[in-house]
């Protein structure tokens, strides 16, 4: 983001009226004074001003953050670099989203600078995607110094000092090991032998050379005996992955994110959630005589599968519940059974199976004629 240089003026507004001329006299707004000290990374580098290396490693992405001429990217740079190693919170996306990320993550946003923290403005009228800038110095009149990169623009150093333009907080990161963070969001299994789901995560000193890698095992920790396990990687900080898995009913997923190779930090458990993964089931019905009469009782044959399924059937003509019968495993798989006797008229009757630990709900519908 170009931060541009506000002026603005005293104005004099004269009401004239019937009895006299008024003249009223706008107080001056305080004013930011902005004074850019250097721009570009040989020229401020000649001043005496650093950009901290990112000019020869601003081609990688940082944070996730979009590489080169990037205020996002450049901030992030100085979070994981010259000692630093800072982890992102989960939301910290462009730079109008830094403060609000931080603040929900319990990271302080405050006023008052230090050396180190992140100057925020969110997004306004004159800035649409706020802007980010690595407080270098802070002087004695509470004036501070800031480095910054510019999306479309260029690396500079600049002197602010309180008034209109004045960053609306400061964030301050606390350090950390090295070791990646994030959040294990969400797990479902909605179809049938796959896993469905989403976490946030970046490693502080990994940069981009390398995707994040995650590890994920099924019924049990990592280590864990007869645990189902696999490995993925990917280049976002928030992802989302499905995957098709071996391990039925209900289990526990443990999701872990990867240190990468060569950097400080171990590997960290992001989180464990429950979750039920289970198969298709198929369930077929029909009636021994599909036409009869009021005086008749209806015989009705049901069959589930597969071998290993189990659990009720309720056989219902609307909201109403005429049987239920119970599948055991590896049991009878077809069962006959009669059904109360009907009215005159074309019924639908459903077989409808409830599904289990296992197995996916399934159902089947048949007609029956009562003359």
């Amino acid at each position: 983001m170009q931060v541009r240089r506000i002026i603005r003026r005293p104005f004099t507004v004269i009401l004239a009226a019937a009895l006299g001329a008024i003249t009223l006299v706008a107080a001056p707004a305080a004013q930011a004074s902005s004074t850019t000290l250097c721009t570009g990374s040989i020229s401020c580098l000649l001043a005496g001003r650093s950009d901290a290396g990112y000019g020869l490693l601003s081609f990688i992405s940082y944070w996730n953050q979009t590489p080169g001429h990037n205020c996002t990217n450049y901030a992030a740079y100085r979070l994981s670099h010259g000692g630093r190693l800072v982890a992102r919170p989960p939301g910290t996306g462009g730079a109008a989203t830094w403060g609000v990320a931080a603040r929900a993550a319990g990271v302080p946003v405050n006023d008052s600078p230090t050396v180190g923290a992140i100057a925020w403005w969110p997004a306004s009228a004159s800035s649409p995607s706020g802007h980010v800038a690595y407080v270098e110095q802070v002087m004695s009149d509470g004036s501070v110094l800031v480095s910054e990169d510019n999306l479309n623009g260029d690396f500079r150093w600049r002197h602010m000092t309180r008034g209109t333009g004045w960053p609306s907080g400061f964030i301050h990161y606390p350090r950390s090991n090295g070791s990646p963070s994030g959040v294990f969001t969400s797990v479902s299994a909605a179809v049938a032998g796959q896993i469905d789901f989403w976490g946030t995560s970046s490693d502080p000193d990994g940069g981009s050379l390398l995707s994040p890698s995650y590890l994920v095992t099924l019924g049990g920790p990592r280590g864990a005996a007869g645990i189902e396990s696999f490995t993925f990687s990917t280049a976002y900080f928030t992802f989302h992955r499905i995957k098709a898995v071996a391990t039925r009913g209900s289990t526990t997923m443990y999701l872990y994110a990867l240190n990468t190779p060569l950097t400080a930090g171990s590997d960290v458990l992001l989180g464990s959630r429950p979750v039920t993964i289970r198969s298709t089931s198929r369930t077929t019905a029909s009636f021994v005589d599909p036409t009869i009469t009021a005086a008749t009782t209806p015989r009705m044959r049901v069959t589930l599968a597969p071998t290993a399924g189990y659990g009720r059937v309720d056989i219902t003509r609307g909201s109403t519940v005429l049987r239920s019968i119970v599948f055991e495993p590896g049991g009878v798989r077809t069962f006959t059974l009669n059904l109360p006797r009907q009215a005159r008229g074309t019924h639908t009757i459903y077989a409808r199976y409830r599904g289990s630990t296992r197995h996916l709900p399934s159902h089947a519908r048949v007609s029956l004629a009562v003359r």
